[in-house]
């Protein structure tokens, strides 16, 4: 978990006599013009066990209307120094920001941009429009919420500049329920942001609201457009996952309870028809499913294709229901699948 220091100096993020790197008096003046002045308050995150922050700074904006703070990282695009060949920009090329309505400065949410951050620079995986993240538990760990989860969106007031090391986008962090995260897996993420802006144009994320799948005005038309447009997610990108032999239990498909929880439902909308495919991609290895006529699988490289007959999706896709432990089908012996926390 990281903590937080309330910003106590100049806006140089040093100390009151440094001078402003280019990249952050860009970023003050985009922010600033968009947000109607200067930060009502500004942090500087810190980590735990001794580890380097992965940010530099979070400005909190209080924004009038509609009433809500607007979060904006400062240190996952570049704001200080190109390599040192001088060519190349060493960030990502991105800021999150995120809204929420509160009556406070919401410096939990600090906290969840500070652990998404940190997520990125430790995992090399950056976010993009259209990722969905499960959060494992309440986005407001000390209340009751149903936000668990969360799409990135384009920011869309932010949306993009063009900073001295390059173009910056900022990606909105928005709060989902966990009904609406299986929404953006069964049909697609931009369907249910459509929904979520008509309501509110800026996204702002409120913790005691229903999800978009549970109100009655969206139900005709969500089961229209899923029918007509199907689903969008045909890979699963898992920075847990591993593959490896285990003495006793042969050879080992390991990921995290979030992914597995995912993976289940994904075979049974996605494998069909003989053909048919679904993946699994991590960092190092990728898991296919192949609907076939017969059950079998390999290993080659990095790679672990599991053919699944059509009468079996069902058994295949049971095995992974987000609960942990360690899973097999009578189809696949010598195969097995360990879903941890």
């Amino acid at each position: 978990m990281s903590g937080w220091l309330r910003r106590a100096v100049g806006r140089s993020g040093q100390d009151s006599t440094a001078a402003p790197s280019p990249g952050r008096v860009v970023l003050d003046e985009h922010v600033d013009a968009a947000d109607g002045g200067p930060e009502t308050e500004r942090i500087r995150p810190r980590s735990q066990r001794r580890r380097p922050a992965p940010l530099e700074e979070i400005s909190l904006h209080q924004i009038p209307d509609p009433r809500h703070w607007h979060l904006v990282t400062y240190g996952l695009s570049d704001l200080d120094y190109t390599d040192a060949a001088g060519e190349e920009p060493t960030g990502w090329g991105f800021e999150l920001t995120f809204r929420v309505e509160e009556d406070e400065p919401p410096r939990w949410a600090a906290d969840l941009l500070t652990s998404l951050a940190a997520y990125v620079w430790s995992s090399g995986h950056p976010f993009a429009e259209g990722h969905n993240v499960d959060l494992r538990g309440p986005v407001r760990l000390d209340r009751a919420t149903v936000i668990t989860a969360a799409m990135i969106v384009e920011d869309p007031v932010l949306g993009r500049m063009d900073g001295p090391f390059g173009t910056v986008q900022f990606l909105q962090v928005v709060g989902l329920t966990a009904g609406e995260l299986e929404l953006c897996r069964a049909w697609t993420t931009d369907g249910v942001r459509d929904l979520l802006a008509r309501s509110d144009p800026l996204l702002v994320t409120r913790l005691e609201r229903i999800g978009v799948d549970e109100d009655p005005r969206w139900a005709e038309e969500i089961t229209r457009r899923r029918a007509e447009e199907g689903s969008s997610l045909h890979e699963l990108r898992v920075a847990s996952l591993q593959v490896y032999d285990q003495r006793g239990r042969g050879t080992v498909a390991e990921m995290g309870a979030g992914a597995a929880n995912a993976l289940g439902p994904a075979l049974t909308r996605e494998l069909l028809a003989v053909g048919a495919t679904f993946s699994v991609i991590g960092d190092d290895y990728e898991l296919r499913f192949v609907a076939a006529d017969a059950a079998r699988w390999s290993w080659a490289g990095a790679s672990l294709e599991i053919a699944v007959p059509l009468r079996a999706v069902q058994e295949m896709a049971a095995l992974f229901d987000g609960r942990t432990g360690w899973r097999q089908g009578a189809d696949w012996p010598g195969l097995t699948f360990r879903v941890v926390d």
